[in-house]
């Protein structure tokens, strides 16, 4: 079959592209490669003038014009000069629960990224008010990359709306693209990034996988395998990766507590997060002082990479060692001196960081020892629109991982909403409920009291109850 030729340059995947496109090998199941989410208001909108806008806006985020095709056995893209949707389908639903049925629906029918990049409705919701759904390759945008899209297509209607000037322009995925290979080709730098590597993962030797449904997986693996002192089971079975969807918010009471929190101390919320989280895990596993989790960072650091579309988010493997005489604010300067320590080598490939940990230890294509990933959606403050938003992030169905944490700041309640999607072979609600439970009452007595001591919190957790 002779190739399709393309009149446009022609571009690898870039090692965040590599990683999503990595996932595919862990399932049988195409949608883990998509970010289905909506934006909606409670205003009327004129869907006319969004259309207009939204092809301002592929105008202006070449990341909507990245198409993919397959050449020599391997995936390329390019960009086309011009798009333009001549007309985008309006829903119309007469509840927020068919709106959610359809879209739950959608989110897990496959975005096959070589026939389509995204999939855009927008739609009305009687009591609800208007909005634009979303569901994208993540080869094309990540969570940070849609939620820019959203704020400059709402910049952009509101402009014409107005009559007023159009906002300041994006910035070029395409050419962040050929940045991005120019880094990987200084080879003393990569090299600098390995060898971090090696000392990360020998340091402390071997992690442990520390679920948040507990030991009982591991030991019957242990058992299985008549090895005892395993430590990292095979908990990425492609074939078990159903996965089902719960969706918590924290008070915006205990929100505002944590969001000050981080203020004072200036930190990131994802610290905060990921150290409750990490608590509970460590509490049902042994009291192992030993949690090892990905956190998917948007690797957005200059303000240039702060205003662009396009997919640059990657993984980082937060491993953290927390002993019980650690106080909260201990902990979380550890958890935040590791993140960062990551992130200054966030430009190396999560593949071959894998590869060294997989090398280091033998493990297994399905072997991993992150009990979930980490995502936090910075969803900016909009206090002074003239109008409430809400953004929902939709499950997938199906994930590699054995959970997904999905956390952002929640225009809605003005909480935090927390998304948690897990496999259902291996965890249950009652699980979840127990992680996010005590996940925040950990935080908050931190807060009230950050001399209080690691093991002193994880006296306080209250695992879930197993039936029988």
């Amino acid at each position: 079959m002779k190739q399709q030729e393309i009149p446009y340059p022609l571009y690898g995947l870039i090692p965040s592209q590599q990683t999503m496109y990595m996932m595919v090998r862990y399932s049988f199941h195409k949608q883990l490669v998509q970010v289905p989410t909506s934006f909606s208001v409670d205003k009327d909108i004129d869907f006319e003038l969004l259309t207009r806008a939204f092809n301002i806006e592929i105008e202006r985020n070449d990341s909507l014009r990245l198409r993919f095709v397959k050449q020599d056995k391997e995936i390329k893209q390019y960009f086309l000069p011009e798009y333009k949707m001549d007309k985008i389908e309006v829903k119309h639903f007469a509840s927020k629960e068919e709106q959610q049925a359809f879209f739950n629906a959608d989110a897990q029918k496959p975005v096959l990224f070589q026939k389509e990049t995204f999939r855009i409705y927008f739609y009305t919701t009687d009591g609800v008010g208007s909005g634009i759904y979303f569901n994208t390759t993540h080869l094309a945008l990540d969570a940070m990359g849609i939620i820019i899209m959203y704020f400059d297509l709402l910049q952009v209607y509101r402009a014409l709306l107005k009559g007023e000037e159009m906002p300041k322009p994006l910035a070029s995925y395409e050419e962040y693209i050929k940045e991005e290979f120019a880094r990987l080709s200084n080879k003393e730098k990569m090299a600098k990034h390995a060898d971090f590597y090696k000392r990360y993962f020998l340091k402390g030797g071997e992690p442990m996988y520390a679920g948040v449904h507990g030991p009982a997986f591991l030991e019957k693996t242990r058992k299985k395998l008549k090895n005892p002192n395993l430590r990292v089971p095979m908990a990425y079975n492609p074939l078990y990766d159903k996965c089902d969807f719960i969706s918590e918010v924290i008070s915006p009471e205990d929100s505002k507590k944590i969001f000050d929190y981080c203020l004072e101390k200036k930190i990131a919320p994802e610290s905060i997060l990921q150290l409750g989280l990490r608590t509970y895990c460590s509490a049902i596993n042994y009291r192992t002082p030993d949690v090892f989790m990905m956190s998917l960072c948007s690797k957005r650091a200059t303000a240039k990479e702060k205003h662009m579309g396009g997919c640059m988010a990657q993984p980082l493997q937060l491993r953290t060692i927390l002993p019980e005489s650690f106080t909260f604010d201990d902990a979380l300067k550890e958890t935040t001196a590791v993140r960062t320590q990551l992130f200054r080598h966030s430009q190396f490939p999560y593949g071959l960081a894998l590869q060294i940990s997989r090398d280091i230890y033998g493990y297994k294509a399905i072997q991993g020892p992150a009990c979930m990933m980490f995502s936090w959606i910075p969803v900016p403050p909009m206090n002074d629109l003239p109008f409430k938003i809400d953004f929902t992030a939709y499950n997938l169905g199906r994930y590699f991982t054995p959970l997904y944490v999905i956390s952002h700041p929640d225009p809605e309640t003005q909480g935090i909403r927390i998304n948690y999607m897990y496999r259902v072979k291996l965890s249950t609600a009652e699980d979840i409920h127990a992680l996010h439970e005590n996940a925040v009452k950990t935080i908050i007595a931190g807060i009230d009291d950050p001399t209080v001591t690691i093991g002193e919190l994880l006296d306080r957790i209250e695992p879930a109850r197993k039936n029988g």
